[in-house]
């Protein structure tokens, strides 16, 4: 099998696509500006933070992915690495991104004022960590370590295509366990930091956990979709085989599934110890609409999937494996905007202008220079040491 071939997008495939982008990302931040100015500024930090943490759910899933690979030292999924390596790097991206967060704290968290602290024995408990000096200073430092970590792997990546040191892969691999560990610890704090205090009488050990699962899920999906539509248009389809997507899908179904357990495991454990302080949180989230929201959740983010895409036959049938990615994406969207809406809606749900606009900028940014990426690079990792073994792979 030729690896050398159709290794790259010709620019003029994604040309237009690029500039029917940036008419969307014109538009929507014109729209955005229009609301924030005229409308609710508060509910506009909400829909800002919404899309803003979906987008980058979706680069720290990829990360997970790519520091995994190598850590475990696999074999099977060097072909399917480019993409989530690309995703990955759109972290810098984010991070910019992050800035128009730090003007709203005051009006996404209860705990940056200063008077409702002074009246409010808990808010002044966690007053040492949760400030605004140190809130800030604490995501700079997320995304300070998330960006070494994306130059690391995907720089070194890169420049293997060019030299074909193989130096570069075993660097990785022995950097794997340390990338491994802050990344967990800085997701954690930073999905604490951004999502959960938006409650700040509310704790949940394993928040940091759920919020992983389901950014590797909303991942795992938008890599299937990816990869299915450049086999599609026969850019990579002698080179990635059914057995790699087979892989993929399993990934898919299993993260799935553990997302589902975390979600029972986090409802289950405050449903049944019934403390006030840690039930108020579901209280407010099965309030009016925002129940049926939950109930959508559990059949079409679980029940659908669990009995739909079980099979080998269904992983393995692109058209259904990229009808189930798009599904599994939504529900991490929809399970991102049930999460956070409800503090500032909590009546039910209401989709508002100011949420499209705000997740077609945020999205038309991150497609943009996903794009940028993907037009001007390798799509597979051409010197690595582990590539033949990824283009003769079959599932056993």
């Amino acid at each position: 099998m030729n690896s050398q071939k159709k290794i790259q997008l010709e620019p003029n495939r994604i040309l237009m696509l690029n500039k029917i982008i940036k008419v969307v990302i014109a538009v929507s931040l014109f729209f955005s500006i229009i609301f924030f100015i005229g409308l609710d500024k508060h509910h506009f930090y909400y829909s800002y933070l919404f899309s803003f943490s979906v987008f980058t759910t979706i680069s720290l899933g990829a990360m997970f992915f790519v520091i995994l690979q190598f850590l475990t030292r696999a074999g099977w999924s060097v072909v399917v690495r480019r993409v989530p390596e690309y995703l990955m790097s759109n972290i810098g991206i984010m991070f910019i991104l992050f800035i128009p967060i730090l003007f709203g704290i005051h009006d996404l968290y209860h705990w940056s004022h200063l008077d409702e602290v002074a009246s409010d024995y808990i808010l002044k408990g966690k007053s040492p960590y949760l400030n605004t000096s140190f809130f800030i200073v604490r995501g700079i430092i997320f995304f300070c370590v998330w960006i070494i970590i994306s130059k690391l792997f995907f720089g070194k990546s890169e420049l293997q295509d060019y030299d074909s040191d193989h130096g570069h892969t075993a660097l990785l691999q022995r950097c794997s366990p340390v990338a491994m560990i802050l990344y967990g610890l800085t997701l954690t704090f930073a999905f604490i930091d951004w999502i959960m205090s938006l409650t700040p009488h509310w704790y949940s050990t394993i928040f940091g956990v759920y919020i992983f699962s389901g950014g590797l899920v909303g991942f795992l999906a938008l890599n299937s979709i990816i990869y299915i539509i450049l086999y599609k248009k026969g850019i990579l389809s002698h080179i990635i085989t059914i057995e790699h997507f087979h892989d993929l899908g399993k990934l898919l179904y299993g993260f799935n599934i553990f997302w589902t357990y975390i979600a029972f495991c986090q409802y289950f454990l405050i449903w049944y110890a019934n403390i006030p302080e840690e039930t108020v949180w579901f209280l407010d989230h099965f309030a009016g609409n925002w129940n049926t929201v939950a109930i959508v959740l559990s059949v079409g983010h679980f029940g659908i999937p669990f009995v739909l895409f079980m099979s080998r036959h269904a992983k393995r049938h692109l058209g259904f494996h990229f009808g189930m990615a798009i599904w599994l994406l939504l529900m991490h969207i929809l399970d991102l905007y049930w999460i956070i809406m409800p503090t500032v809606s909590p009546k039910g749900i209401h989709i508002s202008f100011t949420d499209i606009s705000t997740f077609l900028f945020i999205g038309g940014v991150y497609c943009y220079f996903f794009l940028r990426q993907l037009s001007k690079g390798y799509l597979i990792p051409i010197n690595d040491p582990r590539l033949k073994e990824s283009e003769t792979f079959e599932n056993q």
